[in-house]
């Protein structure tokens, strides 16, 4: 102990205790933080070994903002940057941890901090020694550290990705099951045994059959309750009733367990690069044949395999987000690829009756949620001549603004003589507009 203490102190200059001693405190995950608590206080007793190196007591700073994050990248720990920016004014003179595995557990992110701890000349104090980065020796240690720790959880991860799969091929993997289903004393999912939730699992289902959209399923439930199970607080794993949204009726729709099978691996994790260079990861939704895991006829079902599939379809054929939408009264002109110039959401068409059609610019849950005077709707009058080459609209209204200049009192509508010339926002794509003349060419 006293070779290592000596080995400490050796390379710790007046210069560096002069300047701040930062103690870098991080676990992986709130379950260690809550069940290894004795990493966390060894961890934090490495403020009595700066005291003992020399350092005074007014300049050993804690930075404990990383508790419960994973180290695997920098981009959501704010205490590691707070480090960083610290060594970069130069006002570190050393930083103290426990294992170079607290530090990162990335190569890049940590011989990124290396690179800067060598230009301020600061040092880097674990369980094992000091290493001054300016010299290639201790440089080239911690890199291998570096890497050690990497591979290491990439190993422990691999493992443990391996025995998931594994026990998600014979259909043992346990997760949280939907309403309607619960799991019994031998493990096995059965449905729930309260009447009142099955009923209204199987009312959700019936309702589509008769209505075939998501908004027909919530009209049909405006007046009753429907159940969900509450995941996390007090709460947890019990049922709560409550309204039902689009939004579930859709997510129960595309649920398979309720036809029976059971479902591992429809989404698959992407890592993305933003502009500003952070990464992120999402989740994309995998088609039905690169499931890695489908057992069918695994507990009982709701509705049919092939019911399911149905309504699968079903629900594909009435979005709008891509392509032309469904046709109604009229010609089907420009479906799908006309936007609002004032807010830039898609137009949809509806056609009241004895009324003229009205182009609306905001979904239906924005304007039952959130309604507002502006890009809103927009009636549109029909045409009074033939269709010869011209497609243009005229704005009629306090409220033109702008091209599809939808205001609560603006109106859009086609000219009532072909001799008229504006600027329109007909076919916009993207967030392109057309200027078109009165020849029906673009100006």
């Amino acid at each position: 102990m006293a070779s290592r203490a000596m080995n400490r102190a050796s390379k710790i200059q007046r210069a560096h205790l002069e300047r701040l001693a930062i103690v870098y405190v991080r676990q992986s995950s709130l379950a260690q933080v809550y069940g290894h608590t004795e990493s966390t206080a060894r961890q934090y007793a490495l403020a009595d070994d700066a005291t003992r190196l020399g350092w005074e007591a007014s300049r050993i700073v804690i930075i404990d903002a990383d508790l419960g994050i994973s180290g695997r990248t920098a981009s959501a720990r704010a205490g590691f940057r707070e480090l960083v920016g610290r060594v970069c004014v130069g006002e570190v003179g050393a930083i103290f941890g426990l294992e170079v595995s607290r530090l990162a557990r990335s190569s890049a992110d940590l011989q990124r901090l290396l690179e800067l701890c060598s230009v301020s000349d600061t040092l880097i104090i674990d369980s094992d020694g000091t290493y001054d980065l300016a010299q290639f020796n201790d440089r080239l240690l911690l890199g291998l550290k570096g890497t050690m720790s990497e591979a290491e959880l990439h190993l422990l991860a691999g493992r443990l990705h391996g025995a998931k799969q594994a026990a998600a091929g014979r259909g043992a993997l346990r997760f949280p099951l939907p309403v309607g289903y619960v799991y019994d004393d031998a493990r096995a999912t059965v449905l729930d045994p309260d009447e009142e939730i099955q009923t209204a699992v199987r009312d959700l289902f019936a309702a589509f059959t008769v209505t075939g959209s998501g908004y027909g399923v919530v009209g049909a439930f405006a007046a009753r309750r429907f159940p969900r199970r509450a995941y996390g607080g007090a709460w947890a794993g019990e049922i709560r009733w409550g309204r039902l949204t689009h939004g579930r009726v859709l997510g129960i729709l595309a649920n398979p367990a309720y036809a029976g099978a059971y479902v591992f691996g429809r989404y698959r994790s992407r890592r993305t690069l933003t502009p500003d260079g952070t990464i992120r990861t999402t989740l994309i939704r995998l088609p039905l044949p690169e499931w890695a895991v489908l057992i069918r006829d695994h507990h009982p079902g709701y509705i049919s395999w092939e019911t399911y599939l149905a309504n699968h379809e079903r629900v594909a054929a009435h979005c709008t987000h891509h392509g032309a939408r469904p046709e109604r009264e009229g010609r089907a002109l420009c479906q799908g690829i006309v936007r609002c110039g004032a807010c830039g959401r898609g137009m949809t068409t509806t056609y009241p009756a004895r009324r003229p059609a009205v182009a609306r610019s905001s979904p239906r849950w924005w304007t039952r949620s959130s309604p507002t005077a502006s890009c809103r709707w927009s009636r549109l009058r029909r045409l009074r001549w033939p269709w010869p080459r011209r497609m243009r609209w005229q704005i009629d209204g306090p409220a033109a603004a702008g091209p599809w200049s939808c205001g609560s009192s603006g109106r859009a509508m086609m000219p009532r003589e072909p001799s008229g010339r504006f600027t329109s926002a007909i076919p916009t794509i993207g967030w392109w507009r057309a200027r078109w003349s009165s020849a029906g060419r673009p100006s």
